[in-house]
């Protein structure tokens, strides 16, 4: 018994002992993350932080672990390129699959981004969608809308789709594993030959033409832009409480609204919505600057 036991040390220390020769060290594969990217058999050119990483479909399970930017660049020209963030957690595998289109805005695909719980026990998924109020259905079960974090699934494969009028439905599968949290990040693409509707010009809710924006402006508004996103057959932006999807909802600010600019920071303008501040996505919404006049002729 002793022996066999003095063998198979010598075994592991012979083999570590080849490994760090070869420059790999066994302690340091459990503190790497993985990257895999695949582009719907398009082939393309991924950056990682604007380093040159290889073309897709590409996995790598070697990665420090961090938040980098990801560009994907389809060799087809006609083809946007896009850019977008992705978090590497360590001992786990983080998965892009994309779908390039002529435009960004007809672009679109998810990320599968897994790190582990304290909770060995649990499991959770936590679904994001680009734009935010995306139709979600799990298993065809009730529907939901996005963001919405879900820790009553069971483990195991889970069929699910992600849908926006005037945007291309997708349709995944996410396997859930206990003791890890899995975030999906589902980025809609537009359908192509949709064109979005102009928006009515309001101030404040209230319909107004031209003339009457020129002399109200006399401090910078921020207006709401098309998001296809309709609550109560209105189509409206998501107004939140802090700067980010997951911040808690104020209220629903209708297409065409202007609103008085407070400030802003990157990717959410800061607005005086019912009385208080609030946050919208600046990807729905723009700053109209002051016209400078100050009274109604």
């Amino acid at each position: 018994m002793r022996k066999g036991l003095i063998v198979l040390a010598i075994l592991l220390i012979t083999a570590m002992a080849i490994m760090v020769a070869y420059g790999v060290n066994p302690l340091e594969l459990k503190l790497k993350a993985g990257l895999q990217v695949t582009t719907d058999n398009v082939p393309a050119s991924l950056f990682l932080n604007d380093q040159y990483l290889d073309k897709t479909p590409f996995i790598d399970k070697k990665i420090q672990p961090n938040i980098y930017s990801l560009r994907i660049d389809p060799d087809d020209t006609s083809l946007a390129d896009y850019e977008l963030p992705v978090t590497l957690h360590k001992g786990t595998v983080t998965v892009v699959t994309w779908k390039p289109g002529p435009t960004l805005e007809t672009s679109g695909g998810v990320v599968y981004e897994m790190e582990r719980l304290r909770q060995r026990g649990e499991s959770q998924v936590e679904f994001q969608t680009i734009p935010d109020g995306a139709i979600l259905t799990i298993d065809n079960g009730a529907k939901q809308f996005s963001p919405v974090l879900l820790t009553d699934l069971a483990e195991g494969n889970h069929q699910f789709e992600v849908s926006l009028p005037s945007y291309e439905t997708q349709q995944h599968t996410v396997n859930l594993v206990k003791g890890h949290k899995i975030t999906l990040t589902v980025i809609l693409g537009k359908i192509s030959d949709t064109v979005a509707p102009e928006p009515t010009a309001t101030v404040s809710g209230t319909p107004a033409d031209e003339t009457a924006l020129r002399k109200t402006f006399t401090t910078p508004q921020v207006q709401i832009l098309s998001t296809n996103f309709f609550s109560n057959d209105q189509e409206v932006l998501r107004v939140r409480v802090t700067p980010t999807p997951l911040g808690e909802e104020i209220g629903f600010a209708p297409v065409g609204s202007f609103y008085p600019y407070l400030g802003e920071t990157e990717g959410w303008l800061n607005i005086e919505f019912a009385g208080q501040a609030g946050w919208v996505s600046a990807q729905y919404s723009q700053k109209i600057e002051a016209s400078g006049a100050q009274t109604a002729q």
